[in-house]
C-alpha cells in the first residue's frame, strides 16, 4: 500500500481562504440587505392586499418563508391579517318579490297595522297637502311613533323599516315598494264621504306618485276593491282639467301619471274611463299613455294563506268524530302549532294560464321542505271558494247529536247503575269536543275574521286546498284571472 505524505497545509491554501473571507459580506451588510428585501416584500404585499386571490394564497406563501427570522414572520402576519382596503360591506339580501303588492300583503298581516296606517296618514298626508319639496321627516316620525308606542321592532319588515321609509322617503326597490304599500293602506282608511273628499284625495295621490316614492296607484284596486270606482272618476276628472287648461288644474306630470294609472288598472270602471278620455283629450302624450292599456299584459295575481288538507266529506267527518280521531288530530295540530311553531305558509299565483301554488313547511323558524304545484287552466276542473261559516248546519246537528247522546246515556246509566259508565261518557265527551274544535277552528274563527278557504280541483291528482285567505281579495283575484275569457 502506498502512503501519501501528511504534513501542514501549503501556503497557497491559506491565501485562498484569506481571499474568500475578504470577499464574503459582513453581518451588517447581511442585515441591511435582509431589511431592504423585507421592506420591498411588505410594500408589494400591502399593494395587493385588496386582491382576494392574493389574500387566500398569502398563508401558503408564508409556509415557505424562513422561520429563523422573527422580522419576516411578523411581516407575513401583518400582511395576512390586515383587512382589504377597498372591500365593501355585504348588503342585506333583498326580498325575492319586491313588488308593491307583496309589500301590501305583508303590511296587512302586521300586528300594528292600525298604528302604521295612522302614522302614515299623519306624515304622508301632511306632506301631500303642504306639497313638501324635501322629504325629511325623521324627527316628526320619531315623535309620532313615540306617542303611539310604536317601536322599530314593530315597524320592521323584510322590505325595510317602516319608520325609516316614512322619515326619509325610502331608497332602493324594496323600500319603494314598502312606501307604496303604506300609503295604499292609508288611502283605504281615508274618509271619503263627499265628492270633494274624493277630489282632494285624488290630488294627493297623483302629487305623491309624481314627486315621491309613495305611489299608491298600482294598489288602488287591491286596497279599495269596488270602492275604487269613485276614486278613478276623480282621477280622470283631474286629467281632463289639465287637458282643458282649467284654473287650478294639476300639473302635466300628474296628468300623465293619472292617465298611466287608469290604463294599468284592471277594473271595468277604469277601462271605461280610459275609453271616455281617449275621445275627449287632445294632448298627444296623454292619448299615447292611455293607448298603452289596450296592449298591457295582465300580471299574475298572488294570494297568501296556509296549506290545509282537502275538505272531508260528511260521512268521513262523522266517522272521524265518533272514533275520536278528529279530537286527536286537532289536539296534535294545536300542540305542533304553539309548541313547535309549525307553519305551512302558502302563496298562490293566479293567471290566465293557470294556478301555481308554492308551499313551505316551517318548524321552529326553519324551513323543512318546499314544494310547488302547477295546475294548467286546461287541467283545472273547478275552483271552490267556501262561503262564510261553511257546513254550519251539519256541525250543529252533529254536535247536538253528541251532546244529546252524552245526556241520554248519562241518564240511562244512572238508572241501571252500570259497572263502568265513565268510559262511555268520556268517549262521548271526546266526540263532542272533537266536533266543536273542527267547527270552531275550521269555520267560525276564519269566517269571523273575513277569511275563506280555496280548493283547486284538477282533472288528475289530489285537490290543493289553501285557507286563511282574505275573502274580498280572493273574490277579486278569481274574477281578474281565472274569470277572464
Amino acid at each position: 500500500m502506498k502512503h501519501l505524505p501528511v504534513g501542514p497545509p501549503s501556503e497557497p491554501f491559506f491565501e485562498a481562504q484569506r481571499k474568500a473571507a475578504e470577499s464574503a459580506p459582513s453581518l451588517d451588510e447581511l442585515k441591511v440587505k435582509a431589511e431592504a428585501e423585507l421592506a420591498a416584500a411588505e410594500k408589494e404585499a400591502a399593494a395587493h392586499a385588496a386582491d382576494p386571490v392574493v389574500r387566500e394564497s398569502a398563508r401558503d406563501v408564508a409556509a415557505g418563508l424562513p422561520k429563523s427570522s422573527p422580522h419576516l414572520e411578523a411581516a407575513v402576519a401583518k400582511v395576512t391579517s390586515q383587512p382589504p382596503a377597498s372591500t365593501p360591506a355585504v348588503p342585506a339580501k333583498p326580498p325575492e318579490d319586491t313588488r308593491p303588492l307583496a309589500a301590501y300583503e305583508l303590511v296587512a298581516r302586521s300586528a300594528r297595522l292600525a298604528d302604521l296606517v295612522a302614522l302614515t296618514t299623519r306624515i304622508v298626508g301632511d306632506a301631500a297637502r303642504a306639497r313638501a319639496s324635501d322629504w325629511v321627516f325623521t324627527s316628526k316620525v320619531s315623535a309620532s311613533a313615540g306617542e303611539m308606542k310604536l317601536t322599530r321592532e314593530d315597524a320592521d319588515t323584510r322590505f325595510g323599516n317602516a319608520l325609516d321609509v316614512l322619515g326619509t322617503g325610502g331608497e332602493g326597490e324594496a323600500e319603494r315598494a314598502l312606501a307604496c304599500a303604506l300609503w295604499a293602506h292609508a288611502v283605504a282608511e281615508s274618509p271619503r264621504k263627499e265628492a270633494a273628499d274624493e277630489d282632494r284625495l285624488a290630488g294627493d295621490i297623483l302629487w305623491l306618485a309624481t314627486h315621491s316614492t309613495f305611489d299608491a296607484t298600482p294598489l288602488l284596486d287591491r286596497a279599495l276593491g269596488d270602492e275604487a270606482a269613485d276614486l278613478w272618476v276623480a282621477i280622470a276628472d283631474r286629467v281632463r282639467r289639465i287637458d282643458a287648461g282649467r284654473p287650478g288644474a294639476i300639473g302635466r306630470g300628474e296628468a300623465v301619471v293619472g292617465a298611466a294609472a287608469l290604463a294599468a288598472s284592471g277594473s271595468a270602471k277604469a277601462k271605461a274611463l280610459c275609453e271616455s278620455l281617449a275621445k275627449d283629450l287632445k294632448d298627444p302624450v296623454l292619448l299615447r299613455v292611455l293607448a298603452t292599456g289596450d296592449h298591457a299584459t295582465p300580471e299574475e295575481v298572488r294570494l297568501e294563506g296556509e296549506w290545509l288538507p282537502a275538505p272531508r266529506g260528511l260521512v268521513a267527518t262523522t266517522l272521524l268524530a265518533f272514533t275520536g280521531i278528529l279530537f286527536a288530530l286537532y289536539t296534535a295540530r294545536m300542540v305542533a302549532r304553539f309548541a313547535l311553531a309549525y307553519r305551512r305558509p302558502t302563496e298562490i299565483s293566479l293567471s290566465e294560464s293557470g294556478v301555481r301554488v308554492k308551499t313551505r313547511i316551517e318548524m321552529l323558524g326553519r324551513v323543512l321542505r318546499e314544494r310547488e304545484h302547477v295546475i294548467l287552466r286546461s287541467g283545472l276542473v273547478r275552483v271552490v271558494r267556501e262561503v262564510r261559516f261553511p257546513r254550519a248546519a251539519f256541525y250543529a246537528g252533529l254536535l247536538a247529536l253528541a251532546i244529546g247522546s252524552w245526556i241520554g246515556v248519562r241518564t240511562f246509566v244512572d238508572g241501571v247503575r252500570a259497572a263502568s259508565p265513565s268510559l262511555l261518557l268520556v268517549g262521548l265527551a271526546v266526540v263532542a269536543v272533537g266536533v266543536g274544535l273542527d267547527f270552531v277552528l275550521g269555520s267560525v274563527l276564519p269566517g269571523a275574521r273575513g277569511r275563506v278557504r280555496l280548493a283547486f280541483v284538477p282533472r288528475t291528482g289530489a285537490t290543493v286546498c289553501v285557507g286563511d285567505i282574505d275573502a274580498r281579495r280572493a273574490d277579486d283575484a278569481l274574477a281578474r284571472s281565472l274569470g277572464r275569457r
